[in-house]
Order: C-alpha cells, then structure tokens, then sequence
C-alpha cells in the first residue's frame, strides 16, 4: 500500500494557473538523467510509483511528485589514501616537498578522475500536493530532504508559495501539559506511549520513554522537574498512530489495524489500486493535519 510514513507540510496557495496540466509538463521538463562522467549529485523529477512513467500520478485532486536524486559516494578514507600516494610520488619523484596548497590542488583532481568510478546512492523523495485544500505533503524524515524537493518544485514551477506552519500555541508547551494532565488533550486525539523528554536548558539532557503510560507519576515528576515534552506518541480518530514533534514534523505515520483494513484494496489493475490509495492517502492527511493545526491554537498571526 502506498503511504507516508514521515511527514513534513507546508501551506500552499497554487496560483491561478496551476493546474495538472501545467504541473505535468513543468515536472516533465526537469527529469531525473543518473550523473555523468564526474558528475557528484544529480536530482530531477520521475515517475513517483513504479507502474506509471509519467511524473505526476493524480486521484481526487490530489497530486502525487517524486524528486528522484542520485549522488556519488567517494568515501573520504579513499580519497586520503589517494592524496597521500600522490604526494609521496612526487616528492620522491622530484626530492621537494608538498605544500598545503598543491595538496588541496591534487584533492580536486583525484576527486574527478575517482568520481565516476564511485559507487552511487539514489533515493526517492515523494511528495502529495493538494492544491484545493491548500497543502503540500513531504513523505522525509528531514527538514533538508523536504527543501529539497521544495526548491526543485519551485525551480521547475518559476513560483510556489509554501511555507511551514506554526502554531500560536507552543507545540512543546501544550504536549507538555497534555501529559502533566493540566490540560486535557485536543479533541479527537489520544495520547501513544511513547514520548522524548528535554531540558530546554541543556539540549544534551533527554530521556527517550517507550511502551509505558505516560501520564503516570514518575514521568510527570521529570516534566514538574523542568523537562519538555519534545516528540509524543498520538493517536488520531482511532485511525492513525504517530509521532508528533516539536517542529510539528511527524514520524512513523501509519493507519490504526481498523484504518488499515478499511483503506486495503483487492483491485487487480495496478492503476487502480493505485489511484485508490493515493485517494486514501489524500483524504486521511487532510483530516489530520487541519487538526494537528487546530490542536495548537490555530495557525500563528503573521
């Protein structure tokens, strides 16, 4: 089943002249090519599930995009050991000494000539767009990974406004009280068991909680002690499990048992159960997120 487990998303406002049309031939003009010759990175956008070629899968308005990137690795030992065996050759090849400079000079060059001989990593990096409910899903554990991915739509499209959320209330400070018990949790969501406590004081103080009740006295006393809740274990409608950051980032999304048995597919045709499960996908973050927002207040005031 297609699905996001990472999540990062961002407010989208489409222009007047986005459409999937538009969309489809800006992506199709910025395709994923593997790198050449001495080429260290290259990244452009393919096809975002394997039984279709073209870069922009769409179900229910919602428009499914994979950033394809391939990047070389030159392991930094390998090239060492390269440099020093140049260096050793020229001095005794010409009785003088190698300085600093050349040495940097003979690193670039023997990063070209190993490059192509250089084991690569590719990746793919999918993203949801939902242009009528105004959102941009990124399916990456990272806040770079997601940027990156956002500057190629930018760069492909000429224009793309997007921005990350935030909140008027702390999302930290309200977990917080979630688990103290001094609020009551937002609606619709109940709390996980896991959870990531910090000293916002000394950010190397942490203490990583798995598999316990976590409005329990013992864990109460570290947060009455000074400790944030940094990272909470949620559950949402009894149909999704996650872990909800700080940053408002989510990690290890996935459906609930019951959610999972209603969003499976015994469809035949691969574009079908395709297009289902991007429907399925779409609608279950759009109920989400929205309330993720609400949870903490609303979006903050610009």
């Amino acid at each position: 089943m297609l699905w996001f487990r990472n999540l990062i998303w961002y407010q989208f406002s489409p222009n007047e002249n986005f459409d999937e049309a538009s969309l489809i031939d800006a992506l199709a003009a910025t395709p994923f090519t593997p790198c050449r010759g001495a080429e260290a990175k290259s990244s452009g956008f393919g096809a975002p599930a394997g039984v279709i070629e073209e870069p922009v899968f769409t179900s229910q308005g919602f428009h499914l995009v994979a950033l394809h990137s391939e990047e070389k690795i030159l392991p930094a030992s390998v090239l060492k050991d390269a440099v020093a065996d140049k260096v050793s050759e020229i001095e005794a090849a010409e009785s003088r000494k190698v300085f600093r400079r050349e040495q940097q000079q003979l690193k670039d060059e023997l990063t070209l000539t190993l490059l192509p001989r250089a084991f690569t990593r590719k990746r793919v990096t999918r993203a949801l767009i939902a242009p009528r409910q105004g959102w941009i899903f990124v399916d990456a554990s990272s806040h770079n990974r997601a940027e990156e991915l956002m500057s190629a739509l930018r760069e492909a499209l000429g224009t793309l406004k997007a921005v990350l959320v935030s909140t008027k209330h702390s999302p930290s400070r309200l977990m917080t009280d979630w688990v103290l018990d001094a609020q009551p949790v937002a609606q619709n969501f109940q709390l996980g068991e896991d959870a990531e406590l910090v000293d916002p004081l000394n950010s190397g103080s942490q203490i990583k909680l798995k598999g316990q009740v976590l409005n329990q006295s013992d864990v109460q006393a570290h947060l009455q002690g000074g400790l944030m809740v940094d990272r909470l274990a949620l559950n949402f409608d009894e149909q999704l499990e996650f872990v909800l950051h700080a940053d408002l980032s989510i990690k290890r999304l996935r459906p609930t048992e019951t959610a999972a048995e209603r969003m499976e597919t015994d469809q035949d045709d691969p574009l079908a159960a395709l297009d289902t499960e991007v429907a399925h996908l779409g609608l279950e973050l759009n109920k989400l997120i929205p309330a993720v927002v609400d949870a903490f207040g609303g979006p903050a005031e610009v």
